[in-house]
Order: structure tokens, then C-alpha cells, then sequence
């Protein structure tokens, strides 16, 4: 579990920086030390001198400290430029927007100036195609995004103070864009200034297109302006682990003020006025829905017939004599079933079983299928094994149209800890992972055409959650990829982790020359 990082965050300075950093200097030798101050509002004023000795290295700012760009035209002549840049030895401009991905593993995001009103856009104002481009850095790549740890906009969000039960009185200027902003990006933490208030909202928990799983809660706080005479607070202190490597359970705990979220579900929208929801992706090996399952609900003969769906092998990725099936993953094709590597694999020794001519799942496999995916399954367990490493087996019937039985290797000692993890994560997406009794099987307990996730453990204890409505597609993997078990959060998507055909080639050769010790006979 990675270390908790100790951040200090400001309000507007207005060109008081010996306040400014005094105060900080005395807060890091008592409390620190701290990672870094970040500074969010105006940070120039009308009188800048005072950062005369930090630049000309009479004076020191002991903690680095980035800031945000212009909020108002007179201040652009005190950056460099608008892209990011060092203005003196620990002090930054991160640049107009962005993510900046700390060392320490914090992922802040930042968006500098106020929303543009009228045609004519510059370097203090922000529109629509730029918190598009936040939202899209900071989520590309991210199937399972959990959110960022911190969002700084100078500007508020419009309508964040609806719902807190105190029913502050004062106004504001909010932007409708950033409260989109915040609901796409899902902070712990959004700061933001400017309108010399200090105001820290009770936390409200983020939602969902779908409506599954449980979402972080963000706390929204504003910060007052450096040493005003009204002694408003102005400087906040956090000790957080990063987003990515926290527990999801502690991230998702609830506290007793909590609200639902102040903003309107239009802001899930995927584009801030698209009034259209996000569209479904399509994830092969993952997500096997067809191009023509919109049409399907008009193949019935009447209201209450049920649909009958005619299945092409030719069409399917998985039936081996089906020309769209990546023959050049194949590791070993038995008579019943095959072995091939998982595009996209999470490691590389990431197998799937399948069988060869169509079935659609575990549960209604015919008992000679069965039983030579069983002898696969011992063949893999024996080939992990001379890495010391041992198999997680896992289907997931839903939105998929061939059986798939996954197996994924874990070095033996993070075996214990697969259960709890498994168990945890479900419980975070609202659902509940029940135990098969021992030697008992899925035929046994799952009726055909039940939707369902199964999952097999190193020491032969079996999972499966019976699905009824919505489940999370990348759930397995998602397990697996985790901190507390492979440490491969960056490849919890399978998109991104493809390789090219030929590099896939070689990888599959390698593969299934070790693998001939111990293939079927």
C-alpha cells in the first residue's frame, strides 16, 4: 500500500508571498515535511515585488509549489507563456489545464482562468473543448477510473451548494462547464477560490450512467484569499493516499454528512450539452454484443414470445473454425477445447480456455467438453506452478456469446489474500460473491441461461454471483490487476495492452513451446 502524501493547498495570494510562504515554511518544519502547496485562484496581484528575492535566489520557497494561469487579463503579463513552465526554483505554473501526475502517485488535475462569455476566447478564460480535453487525458486509458485525488479550478461549479442542509446564503459566480467537469472526473477533493469565501461543503457521493457499483465521494472547498482581514481560512493541509492505490473499500466509506450529488444527471452526458447518453463500446474477448443486437427486439412472432436467435460460427471470435478467430494465439487444441493467449492479456501467460465448436458457458457445457477443459485446467495449473506462480479461473456469463474460462497466474504467496479481494471489490459494486460448497459444481447450482460471474480459487474454493441487472465487465480483471494482488492497475483494460499481430505471433510461439511439457497427450 503506497504511502500517504502530505499536501498543502491555498487559496488566491494576490502577490503576498512572504506571508504566503513564511507561513508555509513554519507550518513544513512543524507538520511536514509536505510533498508540495499547490495554489489555486489569483496568485499575481497588483503589486508583485515581493517575488523578486524568491527569483533572484535571495530567498527560498522551502515546498514546491505549483500554481494555476490568469484569471483576469491584467495578471497574463506575469507568465511566461501559457504552457507549463518554472517561474523561479520551486515555484510552477502547471499551464492552462491539464493532469499532473505527482511522483508520489497523486493525480491532480487543474484548469486555469473563468468561463469564456461571448465568441472571442484568450489566455484567462476556458470553453468547452477545454475541459473536453481534461476529461478525456484524464480518463483515456482508464476502464476502471476510480476518479483523480484533486481538481483545482479557480472558478466554482455552479449549483454546489445545492442540497448541503446548512443552505448557505451567500452568491457566487459558478460555471455550469466546471460542475460538468467535476462530475466526469469524480475528485476527493475539488478547491477552488476566487470568491474570497471560505466554504467546505459536506461530502457528496458521485453517480453513474448505470446506476451500479459504488462511486467516491468528493468534498468541494473553497479557500479564502491569503492573510484577509476578515482572517477567513486560507490554508488547508491533506494527508491522502494516492486515488489508484487505495483500498476501494476505504474509498468508498460513508460518513454521516453525506449528501447525493448537487449536480443534475444531465451532467453524466458525455459531451457538456450533448443531452445524449454515452454509447456502448464494443470489447472484444470482453464484451461480445453484435452489431445486430438493436435489431433483435423486433424478431418476435408476438408480446409474449420470446426472442429466438439464430447463431452463426462463421461470426464468432471464439468457434475455432470461424475465420475471424486469431488462430495465431492458439496454444493447444485438444478434441473438444483449445488453449490461446487472451488479446490484450493482463500478464503474459494470460490463458483462455474455450470450447471448439459453440457453447455459451461453463454451465451448459456437454460432459465430454467438460471434462477436457478440466484436464486443460490441470495441464495450466502444472505449467504456473514451474514459475511458482498458481492459476485464478474465472468466467464471466454476461454479454459474452462463447464460453470463456479464463486463467490468469499469481505468484503462490498472493494467493490468500485472492478471496478477500475478490469479496471486497464485489461489495464495493454493491453485490455479493456467494461460496459453491465443496465438490459441488456450477452445473449444479447455476440453471441454464442464468446470467453469472464465476470465479475459481488457487485452493479449489469457487465464487459466483448470480447477475439480475447490471454487472461491471472488467470485474476479474479489475481484481486481479489491483495493487493488493499484481500491482497492474494500468492494464485492468485489455485495450490497452494490445501488441501488434506480429509481436503477438512471437509472444504465442515462445508460449507454446514451453507449454508442450505439459499439454494433453
Amino acid at each position: 500500500m503506497a504511502e500517504k502524501q502530505k499536501v498543502l493547498i491555498c487559496g488566491d495570494v494576490n502577490g503576498r508571498f512572504n506571508l504566503l510562504f513564511s507561513k508555509v515554511n513554519v507550518i513544513n518544519k512543524k507538520s511536514g515535511p509536505f510533498d508540495f502547496l499547490l495554489c489555486v485562484g489569483n496568485f499575481f496581484g497588483d503589486n508583485n515585488i515581493e517575488l523578486e528575492p524568491y527569483k533572484n535566489g535571495m530567498k527560498t520557497i522551502s515546498v514546491p509549489t505549483y500554481i494555476v494561469g490568469p484569471n483576469k487579463e491584467t495578471d497574463i503579463e506575469y507568465y511566461p507563456n501559457m504552457e507549463a513552465c518554472e517561474i523561479c526554483q520551486n515555484l510552477t505554473f502547471l499551464g492552462k489545464k491539464g493532469l499532473y501526475n505527482s511522483s508520489s502517485g497523486l493525480k491532480i488535475a487543474y484548469l486555469s482562468g473563468i468561463e469564456r462569455q461571448g465568441s472571442e476566447s484568450s489566455s484567462y478564460t476556458f470553453d468547452e473543448s477545454d475541459i473536453m480535453s481534461i476529461r478525456s487525458t484524464c480518463l483515456k486509458g482508464q476502464p476502471s477510473y476510480r476518479g483523480v485525488d484533486i481538481l483545482l479550478t479557480s472558478q466554482w461549479p455552479k449549483d454546489v451548494t445545492h442540497l448541503d442542509s446548512t443552505e448557505p446564503s451567500f452568491k457566487y459566480n459558478g460555471s455550469k462547464l466546471i460542475a460538468w467537469l467535476a462530475t466526469q472526473l469524480k475528485p476527493r477533493y475539488h478547491v477552488s477560490a476566487l470568491q474570497e469565501i471560505h466554504y467546505e461543503r459536506p461530502p457528496y457521493r458521485n453517480q453513474n450512467q448505470s446506476g451500479d457499483g459504488i462511486e467516491i465521494a468528493t468534498r468541494f472547498l473553497a479557500l479564502a484569499s491569503v492573510g484577509n482581514p476578515d482572517k477567513r481560512k486560507w490554508l488547508y493541509a491533506l494527508n491522502l493516499t494516492p486515488v489508484d492505490r487505495a483500498r476501494l473499500s476505504e474509498l468508498v466509506q460513508r460518513t454521516t454528512d453525506e449528501t447525493p450529488t448537487p449536480y443534475p444527471i444531465s451532467m453524466l452526458n458525455s459531451e457538456p450539452r450533448d443531452p445524449k447518453p454515452e454509447g456502448k463500446s464494443t470489447q472484444f474477448f470482453y464484451d461480445m454484443e453484435t452489431k445486430d443486437s438493436g435489431r433483435r427486439q423486433k424478431n418476435f412472432d408476438g408480446p409474449n414470445k420470446k426472442l429466438k436467435i439464430e447463431f452463426d460460427q462463421s461470426k464468432c471470435w471464439f468457434c475455432l473454425s470461424s475465420p475471424k478467430v486469431s488462430k495465431h494465439l492458439v496454444i493447444s487444441v485438444g478434441t473438444e477445447t483449445y488453449v490461446a493467449l487472451a488479446k490484450g492479456g493482463l500478464v503474459e501467460d494470460h490463458f483462455l480456455i474455450l470450447p471448439i465448436t459453440h457453447h455459451q458457458s461453463l454451465s451448459i457445457l456437454p460432459e465430454g467438453v467438460a471434462a477436457e477443459m478440466k484436464l486443460y485446467k490441470e495441464a495450466i495449473t502444472k505449467y504456473y506452478a514451474s514459475m511458482n506462480k498458481v492459476p485464478v479461473f474465472f468466467e464471466r456469463n454476461y454479454k459474452s456469446s462463447h464460453c470463456q474460462l479464463q486463467a490468469v497466474p499469481v505468484h503462490k504467496n498472493q494467493a490468500p489474500a485472492l478471496k478477500e479481494a475478490f469479496q471486497e471489490v464485489a461489495e464495493c459494486n454493491r453485490f455479493q460473491l456467494d461460496e459453491l460448497p465443496i465438490h459441488s459444481d456450477l452445473q449444479q447450482i447455476v440453471k441454464p441461461g442464468m446470467l453469472y460471474f464465476y470465479v475459481e480459487l488457487p485452493n479449489g474454493e469457487m465464487l459466483y454471483h448470480r447477475i439480475k441487472k447490471d454487472f461491471p465487465l472488467q470485474f476479474g480483471r479489475e481484481v486481479l490487476a489491483s495493487d493488493r494482488i499484481l500491482d497492474l492497475n494500468d492494464r485492468a483494460d485489455w485495450k490497452e495492452c494490445l501488441m501488434d499481430e506480429e509481436k503477438e505471433a512471437e509472444l504465442a510461439k515462445n508460449i507454446r513451446k514451453k507449454f508442450q511439457l505439459y499439454d494433453l497427450d
